[in-house]
């Protein structure tokens, strides 16, 4: 019995291990590419910083339900509010390099540049239309109690 519990708790012990390491390159990997991309904001010929409409840089494939039934959808209903927005759709199969500066390994995913082209987030995951909107506007944006758009 004893010999049990001890087994038991070395497997709980050795789980949560295993967790927080987990936890802890994945929070490492994200702080990684967020400064790669944030180093690199467009700049004109003469070294300021350009001016342009605020983006999204949007990852999909050919079989993701969730970018053809909720991204997609989302997204439009963004333009329909912003018509600046640029939205640059890519394919993270075909365009790997890209999607792999970006650390994309799942879609959709998502990122929002404001107008000065500055990396605003990137969003891993379906991005509801109301949280893109905010994160392109620049505003906070709290989900208590549900968002409308």
């Amino acid at each position: 019995m004893l010999e049990r519990l001890i087994i038991a708790g070395a497997l709980v012990v050795l789980f949560l291990a295993a967790v927080a390491a987990g936890r802890r390159w994945y929070a490492w990997r994200n702080d990684r590419i967020d400064r790669r991309l944030r180093s690199t904001e467009p700049t004109t010929a003469e070294g300021a910083r350009s001016v342009q409409a605020p983006r999204i840089v949007y990852f999909t494939t050919q079989t993701c339900v969730v970018c053809k039934a909720q991204q997609e959808p989302a997204i439009s209903a963004l333009i329909e509010r912003r018509r600046d927005v640029l939205v640059e759709r890519h394919d993270a199969v075909e365009d790997r390099e890209l999607a792999d500066e970006y650390g994309v390994l799942s879609v959709p995913t998502t990122a929002v540049y404001d107008a000065t082209g500055r990396l605003v987030s990137v969003n891993r995951g379906f991005a509801p239309a109301a949280l893109l909107l905010a994160q392109v506007s620049g505003d906070t944006l709290a989900f208590e109690g549900g968002t409308a758009m």
